[in-house]
């Protein structure tokens, strides 16, 4: 009898210390990330603009929370290829990230070189900033509804700028201009600054403007905004309603960045970033840092609903290039 209880006692140490032992192994497996190295974000455009910025005040602060070095990798061109190309080549671990913006999504509607959903996993947003759907301030119009009557009295007599074909801009008002039968005429220029000018001299007649550029010219009194493209109102502009508020159910037109994984990074690890994204983004230093650079600071309830976000805008944009019968290479 003393035997077998013995016997029992030995089994059971057995069995506690296995489960033991594979209880650490789980937590360890847990914990290991991030260890075993720097992490890298890689930003498919040029260094000093507001992506990059806004990757490395995010990144300064999460390296701190994390201890863990994170390297900012400048990969520009090719309409994001190259930055598609290099995260491709990485492993699918958590230690090699990409900042993602909705040029992206443009460029894929557009170009069909890259498949941001294929080949990522979104983790959270960072920070956005609206545009303003603007005209003139010598222009007679004063809302959106007057905006498409004027087009709709006189075809082709609505001039609308972008900063080039397949662009944010460009898919918006081709799409606003196709759901209101408009023949508004697309007028493309090297870069928003140059857009901008020529809407402030009513050389083209409406725009969707992103906020940190029209605000200046609308404090002015050298543009008049007619609705912010979101979903909410902005503080910087409390009277100017919402796209929705002025009566028209248009996909709104936000700018924003946030970081994605490549495809198949564990989910426990995209989550552990998203919370360290999340904590770092709530931070008032971080926040003031991106106001100061035009950007409100803001992160995703979850990886989906992240995920949802871009294939919503993709969605629009796909049926705005096929509507406007784009053939772009």
């Amino acid at each position: 009898m003393k035997s077998s209880t013995n016997r029992r006692q030995f089994l059971a140490s057995i069995a506690a210390l296995s489960a033991g032992g594979l209880g650490s192994t789980a937590i360890l497996a847990q914990e290991a990330f991030p260890a075993k190295g720097p992490i890298k974000v890689i930003v498919p455009l040029p260094p000093g603009g507001a992506a990059d910025a806004s990757v490395r005040i995010l990144t300064a602060t999460m390296q701190t929370q994390m201890k863990q070095t994170i390297v900012v990798d400048n990969r520009p061109g090719g309409s994001f290829v190259i930055g598609m190309q290099a995260i491709a080549q990485a492993p699918a671990d958590g230690y090699t990230l990409m900042h993602i913006n909705p040029g992206m999504n443009a460029a894929q509607a557009a170009l069909k070189k890259i498949d941001l959903l294929k080949n990522l996993t979104p983790i959270s947003i960072m920070g956005t900033m609206p545009t303003v759907l603007v005209v003139p301030a010598s222009s007679p119009i004063t809302s959106v509804k007057e905006l498409i009557a004027a087009g709709k009295a006189k075809a082709g007599s609505l001039n609308y700028g972008s900063v080039g074909i397949g662009s944010l801009e460009h898919l918006w008002c081709s799409n606003f201009s196709k759901r209101h039968g408009l023949d508004a005429v697309h007028v493309p220029f090297k870069g928003m600054p140059d857009a901008a000018t020529a809407l402030a001299s009513g050389e083209i007649q409406f725009l969707p403007l992103v906020l940190a550029v029209a605000l200046p010219f609308v404090q002015k009194g050298m543009m008049r905004a007619l609705a912010v493209v979101d979903t909410q109102r902005h503080a910087a502009l409390p009277n100017v309603p919402t796209i929705k508020e002025a009566g028209f159910d248009e996909p709104p037109l936000v700018f924003w960045g946030g970081l994605a994984a490549p495809k198949g990074t564990p989910a426990a690890i995209v989550e552990q970033l998203r919370v360290q994204m999340a904590t770092a983004i709530a931070s008032p230093d971080v926040k003031a840092k991106l106001i100061g650079i035009g950007t409100t600071a803001m992160s995703s309830p979850s990886a989906q609903s992240f995920e949802s976000l871009v294939a919503q805008e993709l969605a629009w944009m796909t049926e705005a290039v096929k509507n406007a019968n784009l053939q772009l290479n």
